[in-house]
C-alpha cells in the first residue's frame, strides 16, 4: 500500500482512542461456527450486537438451522424487518449458505473447521456460495479463535472517509492490512471496537445505498461516442515500378479485352485454314518428257514425182504433182532416232 507507513500509524492510533474512549468491551461468547456464520451475515454493514439480537429473534421462530435452510427468502426477509439494512439479500444470503454447506457435508455442520488450520477454515468458508468475505472473517475470529478483522463494504467506506487507509484499496487489500498492524491478541476487541465507530460516523448515510456507492455501475457512453466519425484518411501515393534497364524493346501488349479477342479468335482461323483446299502439285515436264514417248508427225502423201504432199491442210503441194495417183507414205521423224537410222532415211529419198 502507497504510505503504508503513516496509514498503519493511524489505525493503530484508532485503536488506542477507541479503547480510550468506550473502553475494551467484553468478550463475545464463542458460539457453533454454523451459527456465527449466520450472525456474521446478519452483521454485514451493521454492528455484532444488532446481529445477534435479529439471530435470536429468527431462531424463536424455527425449530432449527434446518427449517431455516428451506424458508423461502422473501419470508425470511419479512422475520428480519428493518432492524438490520438489506435484509432481502441476507435473507438470500442464509438460504444460499446453508444448502451449499449441506451439498457438500450432507449435513448442517460446521465444526470440523476447529480441527482446520485457520487458514483453510477461512478458505474453506469463503468458497461457499452467499458467504461474503467479512463473515467468514466473522466465524474464524468469533468461532475458532483465529486472526481475522471483518472488513464490510460500509466499515470500508468510514476508513476510506476519514482517511484510516489509502482510498485507492479495495476491502481484501484493507481488511489484509489492518490484520498485519493488529496484533491476534487484540483483533476481537477491535473488530468491536471497530464496528462501534462505524456505526457512529454512518448514522447520516444511506446504508443502503452503500452498495452502489462502493460499486458504481459503468458509465453509458455519450450519443456522439457511440458510433465515432472515421477520420478522412490521406489518399495512397501510386506505387512506382523500377526503371529497367534500356535493352530490347517489350513487344506492346494489348487491353485484356484485346487479348481475351486473340485467343479466341486463334482456333478459328486454324479450322479455316484446315477446311481450305490445298492447290493440285504440278506434274514434271521433265519428268513427264522422259515418261512419255517421242510424238509421231502428221502423216505426208507422197506423189509420184517423190514430191511430198501433206496429208492434211497446211503442208505444201508439190504443183507438178497433178495427175499423180501414186501417194508416198509420210517420211517418218528422225527426231529422237539415232545417227545411223537418219541417214538410211534420207539414202531412200
Amino acid at each position: 500500500m502507497k504510505h503504508g507507513t503513516e496509514y498503519a500509524k493511524r489505525i493503530k492510533r484508532l485503536y488506542h482512542d477507541l479503547v480510550s474512549k468506550y473502553g475494551k468491551p467484553a468478550a463475545v461468547e464463542s458460539v457453533d461456527p454454523l451459527e456465527q456464520l449466520v450472525i456474521g451475515i446478519l452483521a454485514i454493514d451493521s454492528t455484532e450486537t444488532k446481529a445477534q439480537a435479529v439471530y435470536r429473534k429468527i431462531t424463536q421462530q424455527m425449530v432449527d438451522l434446518n427449517e431455516l435452510r428451506v424458508t423461502p427468502a422473501l419470508e425470511l426477509a419479512e422475520m428480519i424487518g428493518d432492524s438490520v439494512p438489506h435484509a432481502t439479500d441476507k435473507a438470500r444470503r442464509i438460504v444460499e449458505a446453508l444448502n451449499a454447506v449441506r451439498r457438500r457435508q450432507d449435513t448442517l455442520d460446521l465444526s470440523f473447521l476447529k480441527q482446520r488450520g485457520r487458514r483453510e477454515a477461512r478458505e474453506y468458508l469463503e468458497s461457499l456460495d452467499g458467504v461474503p468475505r467479512a463473515a467468514a472473517a466473522s466465524v474464524v475470529l468469533f468461532s475458532l479463535g483465529g486472526h481475522a478483522i471483518p472488513v464490510d463494504d460500509l466499515t470500508l467506506y468510514i476508513l476510506r472517509k476519514e482517511e484510516m487507509i489509502n482510498p485507492a484499496v479495495d476491502g481484501l487489500e484493507a481488511q489484509a492490512f489492518i490484520e498485519r498492524h493488529i496484533t491476534a491478541a487484540e483483533a476481537a476487541v477491535f473488530a468491536l471496537l471497530l464496528s462501534r465507530y462505524v456505526a457512529a460516523h454512518a448514522m447520516r448515510i444511506d446504508v443502503e445505498a452503500i452498495p452502489t456507492l462502493m460499486h458504481p455501475p459503468a458509465p453509458k457512453p455519450a450519443p456522439d461516442q457511440l458510433a465515432p466519425k472515421a477520420e478522412p484518411q490521406p489518399p495512397l501515393k501510386a506505387e512506382t515500378a523500377p526503371a529497367k534497364p534500356a535493352g530490347k524493346p517489350e513487344p506492346s501488349k494489348g487491353t485484356p479485352k484485346a487479348e481475351a479477342a486473340k485467343t479466341a479468335a486463334k482456333p478459328a482461323a486454324v479450322a479455316k485454314a484446315a477446311a481450305k483446299p490445298r492447290p493440285s502439285r504440278k506434274p514434271s515436264f521433265k519428268a513427264d518428257a522422259a515418261s512419255k514417248p517421242p510424238s509421231r508427225p502428221e502423216s505426208a502423201v507422197k506423189t509420184s514425182s517423190g514430191s511430198e504432199t501433206a496429208s492434211k491442210g497446211g503442208g505444201k503441194r508439190d504443183p507438178g504433182a497433178k495427175g499423180r495417183s501414186k501417194v508416198e507414205p509420210p517420211v517418218k521423224s528422225t527426231a529422237g532416232k539415232p545417227k545411223k537410222a537418219v541417214a538410211t532415211a534420207k539414202t531412200k529419198r
